[in-house]
Protein backbone atom coordinates (compact mmCIF):
# COMPACT_ATOMS: atom_id res chain seq x y z
CA UNK A 1 0.00 0.00 0.00
CA UNK A 2 1.66 3.47 -1.17
CA UNK A 3 0.95 6.54 0.51
CA UNK A 4 -0.81 7.55 -2.41
CA UNK A 5 -3.47 4.58 -1.26
CA UNK A 6 -3.39 5.44 2.19
CA UNK A 7 -4.49 8.98 1.45
CA UNK A 8 -7.61 8.28 -0.26
CA UNK A 9 -8.80 5.73 1.92
CA UNK A 10 -8.00 8.24 4.87
CA UNK A 11 -10.52 11.12 2.80
CA UNK A 12 -13.07 8.34 1.75
CA UNK A 13 -13.34 7.72 5.40
CA UNK A 14 -13.51 10.87 6.38
CA UNK A 15 -16.47 11.65 3.69
CA UNK A 16 -17.87 8.33 4.65
CA UNK A 17 -18.30 9.54 8.53
CA UNK A 18 -19.44 13.63 7.46
CA UNK A 19 -21.72 11.68 5.42
CA UNK A 20 -23.12 9.60 8.08
CA UNK A 21 -23.01 12.23 10.54
CA UNK A 22 -25.14 14.44 8.63
CA UNK A 23 -27.94 11.81 7.60
CA UNK A 24 -28.32 11.07 11.10
CA UNK A 25 -29.05 14.94 11.78
CA UNK A 26 -31.40 15.00 8.94
CA UNK A 27 -33.28 12.16 10.14
CA UNK A 28 -33.20 13.07 14.01
CA UNK A 29 -34.70 16.80 12.50
CA UNK A 30 -37.50 14.74 10.57
CA UNK A 31 -38.30 12.20 14.03
CA UNK A 32 -37.96 15.34 16.49
CA UNK A 33 -41.15 17.01 14.42
CA UNK A 34 -42.91 13.48 13.52
CA UNK A 35 -42.37 13.65 9.72
CA UNK A 36 -40.55 10.32 9.78
CA UNK A 37 -41.57 7.09 11.42
CA UNK A 38 -38.73 5.23 13.54
CA UNK A 39 -40.22 2.22 12.53
CA UNK A 40 -40.57 2.05 8.71
CA UNK A 41 -39.33 -1.51 6.94
CA UNK A 42 -37.65 0.28 4.21
CA UNK A 43 -37.47 3.80 4.40
CA UNK A 44 -37.36 5.77 1.03
CA UNK A 45 -34.37 7.84 1.10
CA UNK A 46 -36.20 10.81 -1.57
CA UNK A 47 -38.90 10.73 0.97
CA UNK A 48 -36.91 11.60 3.42
CA UNK A 49 -34.42 14.11 1.73
CA UNK A 50 -37.96 15.42 -0.06
CA UNK A 51 -39.59 15.88 3.51
CA UNK A 52 -36.10 17.71 5.02
CA UNK A 53 -36.11 19.91 1.95
CA UNK A 54 -39.88 21.02 2.38
CA UNK A 55 -39.72 21.55 6.39
CA UNK A 56 -36.35 23.09 5.88
CA UNK A 57 -37.75 25.68 3.49
CA UNK A 58 -41.38 26.44 5.10
CA UNK A 59 -39.39 27.50 8.32
CA UNK A 60 -36.73 29.55 7.11
CA UNK A 61 -36.87 30.13 3.61
CA UNK A 62 -34.03 27.52 2.65
CA UNK A 63 -32.81 24.20 2.65
CA UNK A 64 -31.09 23.25 6.07
CA UNK A 65 -27.42 23.07 5.77
CA UNK A 66 -27.36 19.59 6.82
CA UNK A 67 -28.54 18.01 3.41
CA UNK A 68 -25.99 20.23 1.83
CA UNK A 69 -23.14 18.83 4.04
CA UNK A 70 -24.82 14.89 3.32
CA UNK A 71 -24.75 15.44 -0.47
CA UNK A 72 -20.99 16.90 -0.92
CA UNK A 73 -19.58 14.59 1.22
CA UNK A 74 -21.35 11.33 -0.36
CA UNK A 75 -20.43 12.92 -3.58
CA UNK A 76 -16.97 13.40 -2.44
CA UNK A 77 -16.82 9.64 -1.13
CA UNK A 78 -18.30 8.43 -4.64
CA UNK A 79 -15.95 10.63 -7.14
CA UNK A 80 -12.84 9.86 -5.21
CA UNK A 81 -13.79 6.17 -5.28
CA UNK A 82 -14.84 5.88 -9.07
CA UNK A 83 -11.91 8.16 -9.91
CA UNK A 84 -9.30 6.31 -7.79
CA UNK A 85 -10.11 2.78 -9.25
CA UNK A 86 -9.89 4.89 -12.84
CA UNK A 87 -6.40 5.85 -12.43
CA UNK A 88 -4.63 3.09 -9.66
CA UNK A 89 -6.60 -0.37 -11.61
CA UNK A 90 -7.98 0.22 -14.88
CA UNK A 91 -5.49 2.95 -17.03
CA UNK A 92 -2.34 1.75 -16.07
CA UNK A 93 -3.33 -1.56 -18.03
CA UNK A 94 -3.47 0.73 -21.37
CA UNK A 95 -0.50 2.68 -20.71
Amino acid sequence: MTATDTAIVVLMGLAALVAAVSFSIVVRYLFERGLADRNMQAPDLREIYRTYMNQTRKENGRVGPALWIHGGSAAIFIFTGVAYTIFRFILPRFF
